[in-house]
């Protein structure tokens, strides 16, 4: 049984969930577009599962995958989140969904703007509770801009980008990425980095090529690889360290940035080393107006796996405001008891940790 704290129940704020529709009712919801490229998911229970139980408090921890009660309409996710104690939920698409819609393909911008256009329903069926990210293509500037205007101009309230690519070939600090990021900040659409995003990165897929680190299937098991899971956070710093020593969170002080379901015990390290390499130039020092930390605090938020000990984490780095739940919902990597467990972790550090864990850091990128 699912753990209820009821202390923070109905007001949980939930960085990661993801809209999982039935592979054959793609065409329905999304389009013909994203129909026929779902064809070669169809049958994978994890895709394709339609028979979707009773909506209980057991039920809907337990089931996964599409099945899951909540998992593919807006009114079941509203319900299935009134049963998990969760008041906003941000909401990523299913990854096989985000990287066609990012490529080059010739299906890519209809693939884009199927899924796009969901998004906008779903925020307005959720009333201000849903959130689903809006995919930006970042192949072209130019692209994401007009893609930018056409989902805030709709309603949507996040957006979600690829970190493992240079946007438009160019650094995420270069002065011609300057009227994204403000149209991003001045439209309030927080961006997120997403496991899934990270595609791209390793110029080589040869590091991956050996027995112990080969990803299995969805079918069989561990459709993400060992050597996946510990580098798919690599990509989002290089990122992160571009935006922060390019100064681009300093012009842009109103950008919020959410890095979902990489887990979290990189951070504080990570932090650390880019305040210690700050003091090998002199340019930074002398053109940043805050320190690397500070940025984290003001503008970032990251989410821990359930299993991650977040608070020994804050014991030793401080920054308990970056930190933030989520469930995963309804992927089976989020486990039956995220609330259980991570409240488990965090509850040493006392009710006011707890308050901000699963409620108050989330609100940079979940606003009322």
């Amino acid at each position: 049984m699912s753990t209820v704290l009821s202390s923070v129940h109905g007001r949980i704020l939930d960085l990661d969930s993801h809209l999982q529709v039935p592979i054959s009712r793609w065409g329905e919801v999304f389009g013909d577009a994203t129909a026929r490229f779902g064809t070669r998911f169809a049958g994978i229970p994890l895709f394709d599962a339609t028979d979707e139980p009773d909506l209980t408090a057991d039920s809907v921890w337990n089931t996964k995958g599409a099945a899951a009660p909540g998992a593919s309409t807006p009114e079941g996710r509203l319900a299935a989140m009134d049963v998990m104690g969760i008041d906003r939920q941000l909401i990523f698409p299913q990854v096989i969904l985000a990287m066609p819609a990012w490529s080059d393909h010739p299906s890519a911008a209809a693939l884009l703007r199927e899924y796009n256009d969901t998004v906008l329903s779903w925020t307005k069926t959720g009333e201000g509770r849903l959130r689903p990210t809006a995919l930006l293509n970042l192949t072209t500037i130019d692209g994401a801009i007009k893609e930018v205007e056409r989902v805030a101009a709709g309603g949507a309230r996040a957006v979600f980008i690829q970190d493992g690519i240079a946007p438009g070939g160019r650094s995420p600090a270069a002065a011609e990425l300057d009227p994204l990021w403000a149209l991003l900040a001045e439209a309030e659409l927080p961006v997120t980095l997403h496991i899934g995003g990270q595609e791209g990165f390793f110029a080589s897929n040869a590091w991956s090529d050996a027995d112990l680190l080969r990803p299995g299937t969805f079918s069989t098991g561990e459709p993400i690889g060992p050597h996946a899971l510990a580098t798919m956070h690599l990509a989002a710093q290089n990122y992160l360290a571009t935006m922060i020593y390019g100064g681009v969170f300093d012009r842009h002080p109103s950008l919020r940035v959410g890095v979902i379901e990489l887990g979290a015990m990189w951070v504080g390290p990570f932090v650390d080393l880019l305040e210690d390499r700050l003091q090998l130039s002199r340019r930074l020092r002398e053109s940043l107006q805050r320190s690397p930390r500070e940025v984290f605090i003001d503008q970032i938020r990251v989410t821990p796996f359930f299993w991650e000990r977040t608070a020994r984490q804050i014991e030793r780095y401080g920054m308990p405001e970056i930190y933030a739940f989520s469930t995963d919902f309804p992927h089976p990597e989020g486990g039956t008891d995220p609330i259980g467990k991570m409240a488990a972790d965090i509850t040493p550090l006392g009710n006011e940790a707890l308050e901000a864990f699963f409620v108050r850091n989330a609100e940079l990128l979940l606003p009322a």
